[in-house]
């Protein structure tokens, strides 16, 4: 087997679970909602970038604590032994390599993780998610951005910036999708043999950090979402920039991740007139008003047909106070 062969086999082996939704995803045609301020969303348009924004500064930095614990008791419950049996008798070493530069990431999680986060969207619904709505509707009104899923199916190693599915669920959950990983090591240890020891530590370490940064308590199910992350410090992007922004009042750093090609990245797939699919205004004051300037910003950023891309979700939201 070619080198380069048992290294995107053993990255399959990694992510089970990420696989599993990727085409689940391709199965029934989904696409990925971005639900945001009507004023963020018409900066990303309009500048055609998505925001990533810091870990902690995101609505629920919590979550990041939650997956760490699962991985912990996951580990501490004997699945840590067998993964290293399963590694190091090909790798010896391998284990530990993992573990510690996991140990060495973890305390600066909150300012090296740049992440923004994408719901998947069945495509015959104009409404959007109650749920999410509740969180960006209301009087300065919630948008949002219909992405189709092409550029999932594109290697994104260029940018530096991948797209991680939610996992709902607890400790149980968690060591379920880490038994599979197991497995398919125990099962498949002449692929390992194969791959060499650099880059089996960086697929397995990515594997276990991408797993807590995406694992979440089952009772936000109904958001069914996904991440897109970048690690600014420890895998920089010349194609992401960084520049400040007042989000809710917060003045902070964000990650631009560029939606249009540029030289020297050759992604022709990153084109808004390809990636949008449609834009969905959300419950507020003036709908019409809002939806009105969205064509206007699409037009300006040479989208074909704006007209047709702008859905107005006309649901009656009730807002506390």
């Amino acid at each position: 087997m070619a080198e380069q062969d048992a290294i995107k086999q053993f990255a399959d082996f990694a992510f089970p679970y990420a696989n599993d939704r990727f085409a689940e995803v391709a199965a029934k045609g989904l696409k990925m909602a971005h639900y945001t301020t009507a004023e963020a969303a018409a900066l990303i348009l309009g500048n055609q970038s998505l925001w990533l924004r810091n870990a902690a500064l995101m609505n629920d930095f919590s979550e990041v604590a939650y997956g760490n614990a699962c991985l912990e008791q996951s580990f501490s419950s004997g699945l840590g032994a067998r993964l290293q049996a399963a590694i190091d008798v090909v790798h010896p070493g391998l284990f530990r390599n993992v573990t510690e530069r996991i140990n060495n990431v973890d305390v600066h999680t909150r300012t090296h993780t740049y992440l923004t986060s994408l719901s998947a969207h069945n495509q015959e619904s104009q409404l959007g998610r109650l749920s999410m709505w509740r969180a960006y509707g209301g009087p300065t009104s919630g948008v949002a951005i219909i992405f189709n899923t092409e550029v999932f199916a594109h290697d994104s190693d260029r940018l530096g910036a991948y797209s991680s599915p939610v996992l709902y669920g607890g400790v149980t959950e968690f060591s379920r999708e880490l038994v599979r990983v197991i497995e398919n090591i125990e099962n498949n240890r002449h692929v390992l043999a194969q791959v060499p020891f650099d880059n089996a530590a960086s697929i397995l370490f990515n594997s276990l950090q991408f797993s807590t940064l995406s694992t979440k308590h089952p009772a936000f199910e109904e958001e069914q979402e996904w991440r897109v992350i970048h690690h600014p410090l420890s895998e920089p992007s010349a194609f992401i920039s960084t520049c400040t922004r007042t989000i809710r009042g917060i003045p902070q750093m964000i990650c631009e991740v560029p939606l249009r090609d540029q030289v020297g990245l050759n992604m022709p797939w990153l084109d808004l007139n390809r990636l949008l699919s449609h834009v969905i205004i959300g419950p507020c004051v003036y709908p019409k008003q809002v939806a009105w300037a969205f064509r206007e910003i699409l037009r300006e950023i040479g989208i074909a047909n704006p007209d047709s891309r702008i859905a107005i979700a006309n649901i009656p939201l009730r807002q506390n106070g």
